[in-house]
């Protein structure tokens, strides 16, 4: 694997606004093993915070933001997309290319 095989993107995701701070920390570090896992690279996490929800999300109306920004090969996307989609913590994601 050489760095041409690797690609930039950027994934925020919102966790469930009752969690305990080592809980949060604790999905942080599960999700950058997820990355590196996945022969990722992972650069940067920026947790931003407990902040109101743009629109209520089922019974939500805040959540933990947390920014993910990592290179890694396009196959790896399908299983953090997986990881993220089944945990019950996570109620909203997004998973974006950032190379132009």
């Amino acid at each position: 694997m050489n760095g041409a095989d690797l690609r930039e993107y950027e994934l925020v995701y919102v966790l469930r606004p009752g969690l305990e701070e080592a809980s949060i920390q604790g999905f942080e570090k599960r999700m950058a093993d997820v990355i590196t896992g996945q022969g990722g690279q992972d650069v940067t996490i920026e947790p931003w915070g407990k902040r109101t929800l743009a629109y209520p999300i089922g019974r939500y109306y805040e959540g933990f933001y947390v920014l993910h920004r990592f290179a890694m090969p396009p196959s790896g996307a399908e299983e953090v997309d997986r990881t993220l989609r089944f945990s019950e913590d996570v109620i909203r994601y997004m998973l974006m290319r950032d190379d132009e």
